[in-house]
Parts: C-alpha cells; sequence; structure tokens
C-alpha cells in the first residue's frame, strides 16, 4: 500500500506527516530494545497509513485503544482480494505488536469477545 488517496489529499509514505510518526515508532522501539524491529515496522506500515489518513494524530503516545479498534474495523472492510482468515491473522498480528509496544492492558488476541465485538459492529 504505497499511495492511498483522502478526499482531500494523496499521501504517501513520502510524506512528512507518515515519515514523523514512523520516525517516532522508530525511536520508541529503540529505546525500548524491541526484538525484530525490522519485523514490527514493517507490520505498523498500514497502521502508519491509517492513522495519516483517517487521524489527526501527530504524536504517537496519544493512540489510544479505540485507534486500534478503527483500525481493525477499516483493515476488515478494505479485505476485498484477500480471505477472511487472512485478513483476521494480518489485523491481529499488527494489533499484537501495536499492543506490546504500547503497553495497552486491552486483550486483543481473537478469544477476547468483547474486543472483536466492539470491531465488528
Amino acid at each position: 500500500m504505497d499511495t492511498q488517496q483522502n478526499d482531500l489529499f494523496i499521501i504517501t509514505k513520502d510524506s512528512i506527516r507518515y515519515q514523523s510518526l514512523y520516525n517516532q515508532y522508530i525511536l520508541l522501539l529503540d529505546s525500548m530494545d524491541y526484538p525484530n524491529k525490522k519485523q514490527a515496522l514493517k507490520r505498523l506500515e498500514n497502521y502508519l497509513i491509517y492513522l495519516t489518513i483517517y487521524t489527526n494524530i501527530r504524536k504517537i503516545h496519544r493512540i489510544e485503544t479505540k485507534h486500534l479498534i478503527l483500525f481493525a474495523r477499516k483493515q476488515i472492510q478494505d479485505g476485498k482480494n484477500q480471505t477472511s482468515e487472512e485478513i483476521l491473522r494480518e489485523v491481529v498480528k499488527t494489533l499484537l505488536t501495536l499492543k506490546s509496544i504500547h503497553k495497552f492492558k486491552t486483550d486483543v488476541s481473537l478469544m477476547n469477545y468483547t474486543f472483536w465485538c466492539e470491531v465488528l459492529k
């Protein structure tokens, strides 16, 4: 997903806001000695594009659980070319990565009925 279009402008991975969020995650991962930093950043690409297009967030410390729910909804809606299993697998991996980075207490596994009911509303 190299380019996404919003109603007002086109977002690319070269946009200033995307790069700012990406650099904040790099600094956060470096500061906490996160294992597999490259793999974590690769998983977060779609999330960063989502944040850039659909939110006004400029600082990653403002990310909350509601952003995870809205991201999961958007990914499920946009996954027309993939099977449901592939979509859920990728979404859960991304959410688990985000949960561990941000140290959210919310359980994002498929076993958490409440969380996934919120996502699938």
